[in-house]
């Protein structure tokens, strides 16, 4: 994420601010500029403990609140919240259409019980959040017995809108054809695909052609995770052009050299967290089979094709 500025009085500005830090100016951001902006109404959920700092595009709701089934906000939402107002920036910087897309995104935020559990997931555009995974101790439990490397709210809003990023895409932005070259046939029996998965240990066999384990189980599953790198990528990128004065072409320009110089920051954050007894944030080392894949991606997304 780069820095932003207060056009109040030019100081420094960062994504989740909700005022400036020099002038105390409060601030809304304002996604169709991509910048902080002044005198505009601000989201109905900017007082809530999810702190929406965004500008309402209908005078009560931001664009991303807005797609959420429930208005009534959460503790337990905000980290997710924070997830799909950043990934959200992406998808329309990168030319996504969010507003009129088929099928209507939205976002059903919601914990479940032990008579009615919460299944992460995608289905004809609804995206399903168990947001009992807001709670970092919760989430932790659930990687472990996933045995994942990496599981986080971020992870999980780019992954789901992965999902539905393919069906409002394919046959549009890419054909049916193209996909199945790259991922597989998606029209293998999805359900029976998950079961083999999860009655299969973990062989590693996965990694010559996959960014995860998961991936391996489906090709709508390869999609979402190559999906969720991609947009990882493009942030870090971004961040570290921004904040380490490291030169990185835009993400959308060319995917070849932009990688190339990922691999490089990726290895340099994974040692600095294990300079700090800390786990790696990147723990992944995708193969040429892999990376095809999320050029796919990049190729498939309206900016790379304008």
């Amino acid at each position: 994420m780069r820095k932003f500025t207060c056009p109040a009085c030019g100081g420094e500005m960062f994504f989740g601010n909700l005022r400036c830090g020099s002038c105390d100016r409060e601030l809304l951001y304002s996604p169709p500029v991509d910048d902080f902006v002044v005198d505009a109404v601000g989201c109905i959920h900017r007082t809530s403990v999810e702190a929406c700092n965004w500008e309402a595009f209908d005078e009560r709701r931001c664009l991303s609140c807005d797609r959420d089934v429930s208005q009534e906000p959460s503790a337990l939402r905000a980290p997710f919240q924070e997830a799909k107002r950043r990934t959200f920036r992406q998808l329309l910087r990168a030319g996504v259409v969010i507003l009129g897309a088929d099928p209507e995104l939205r976002f059903d935020m919601r914990t479940g019980t032990p008579e009615d559990p919460v299944t992460m997931g995608h289905a004809d555009g609804v995206i399903t959040i168990d947001i009992a995974e807001g709670e970092p101790a919760q989430r932790e439990i659930v990687r472990t017995a996933m045995q994942e490397p990496y599981r986080t709210p971020l992870g999980h809003v780019r992954h789901e809108l992965g999902h539905w990023y393919w069906q409002t895409s394919v046959g549009h932005a890419f054909g049916h054809e193209d996909f199945r070259a790259a991922f597989g046939d998606e029209r293998a029996s999805y359900p029976e695909a998950l079961e083999r998965h999860y009655a299969q240990e973990d062989d590693g066999s996965w990694k010559e052609g996959f960014v995860s384990h998961y991936a391996a189980s489906h090709p709508w599953e390869d999609f979402a995770e190559s999906f969720a790198h991609y947009f990882h990528i493009s942030d870090t990128l971004e961040t570290a052009d921004a904040f380490l004065g490291i030169e990185i072409p835009e993400i959308l320009e060319g995917f070849g050299e932009t990688y190339v110089r990922w691999t490089r920051i990726s290895s340099a954050l994974n040692e600095l967290n294990r300079s700090m007894g800390m786990s790696d944030p990147y723990p992944f080392a995708p193969r040429e089979m892999a990376v095809a894949k999320i050029q796919f991606i990049h190729d498939s997304l309206p900016g790379s094709r304008a």
